[in-house]
């Protein structure tokens, strides 16, 4: 059964009754109050005289989608369990070029998978810190207790790319109003007047939420993902800095598969997800984040979803092709390369091949050994770098493994 807004509930049956349904669901056993207060949009203004408690209950529906999460990152988690940690990191190479540039998209920002592919191999270009933030948060799982967090966040992730002019004009924070114009509608589908002081209190009251508020963590991360976009502390590169904080909390909270899938997933819906905050936001909607949370949800699962289905055709082929090699090679030091190999094809992106110095390294084989079976199997090779050295098994060389 659809779970109906408060806009609509007035549309069709009068403010009386909007009235008695949004007191009925505020103080209903189920409904968390999170004692964030949201200033509500309405004719492309925030109505800085009306605060109402931003909450959420907890309904059949989103019981249901907590539970496939659940579940699913539990399948996730047992698959990687299953897969050697080389095909683990490979994948998530993989998968943060896609939610790296699915987050630039997102905002128009002009970017390319080489060069975030650059950036993750090592070279210095304009990404390297979006990148390093997202491999810290991989490397290490670490809270957002401070304001001063959020700013670090902000210089490490997109200060290089942000125009002077849209700096903050802060101490941290913007000091004046920001909005979102939509140029198709030819108004403002949201605006945010608060300032600097408000904003660090704002954001001091978020991150007392998501560290101290006692509801389920995944409804808290999406619950804080509107919060955060509502704000708008910065007057550019919120919407890259508010998805890195869902990724480096699900980091936390389920598993790091899951936390590379949120970009490349609401990428696919922009519609969705930006209407979302619209509906959110808006003044007939009195603070409810329910119908949020569960549009955030249904784009999680479905990327969980993906990711599972990927797991487990790469695992199957592998497993076909790792009998295959080994039915064609009996040496044991070709057999350990080659399988490398095989593994950073099936699981990896062209543009992070395993590079030579790292194979020997990974292996114990001595670069000497190494660089004999390169020469040895060259024919079925693409030398695809110099400098460092790196080689991928020619698609012809797999499906000759595959027939």
């Amino acid at each position: 059964m659809e779970y109906k807004t408060l806009k609509p509930i007035f549309h069709m049956c009068g403010k009386e009754n909007m009235k008695n349904e949004y007191q009925r669901r505020l103080h209903s056993c189920s409904t968390y109050i999170t004692h964030i207060e949201l200033q509500p949009i309405q004719d492309g203004r925030q109505l800085t005289q009306g605060n109402y408690p931003l909450f959420f209950s907890v309904n059949c529906l989103l019981l249901e989608k907590l539970d496939q999460f659940h579940n699913l990152s539990k399948d996730i988690n047992q698959l990687a369990m299953d897969t050697s940690d080389f095909a683990n990191k490979a994948f998530i190479k993989q998968l943060l070029i896609e939610e790296l540039q699915s987050t630039n998209e997102i905002e128009n920002v002009e970017s390319t998978k080489n060069e975030i592919a650059d950036a993750l191999n090592g070279e210095r270009n304009r990404f390297n810190g979006l990148v390093n933030q997202y491999l810290l948060m991989q490397e290490q799982q670490s809270e957002l207790t401070h304001v001063s967090d959020i700013r670090k966040i902000f210089d490490n992730l997109v200060s290089d790319e942000i125009k002077k002019d849209d700096m903050p004009d802060g101490h941290m924070f913007r000091n004046k109003g920001i909005g979102v114009f939509n140029q198709g509608k030819g108004k403002w589908t949201h605006r945010n007047e608060y300032k600097e002081p408000e904003i660090y209190e704002y954001l001091t009251r978020i991150l007392s939420f998501i560290n101290n508020f006692d509801a389920p963590e995944i409804l808290k991360i999406m619950a804080s993902h509107f919060m955060f976009e509502y704000l708008h502390p910065f007057y550019d590169g919120n919407g890259r800095v508010g998805r890195y904080l869902v990724a480096h909390l699900l980091n936390n909270h389920s598993d790091p598969f899951t936390a590379l899938t949120f970009s490349s997933i609401v990428n696919r819906y922009k519609n969705k997800y930006y209407k979302a905050f619209e509906n959110t936001s808006n003044f007939y909607n009195m603070g409810e984040l329910t119908q949020f949370i569960n549009d955030m949800l249904d784009l999680l699962v479905e990327g969980q979803e993906q990711i599972k289905e990927k797991f487990q055709e790469n695992i199957s082929l592998l497993s076909i092709l790792e009998q295959k090699l080994a039915d064609r090679v009996s040496n044991k030091t070709e057999a350990r390369v080659l399988y490398i190999l095989l593994q950073d094809k099936v699981f990896g992106s062209p543009l992070t091949r395993i590079t030579l110095k790292e194979l020997s390294e990974f292996t114990r084989i001595s670069r000497m050994k190494v660089d004999r079976v390169i020469n040895d199997f060259e024919e079925h090779l693409n030398k695809l770098k110099s400098n460092p050295v790196v080689y991928e098994l020619k698609d012809e060389f797999i499906e000759s493994l595959l027939s």
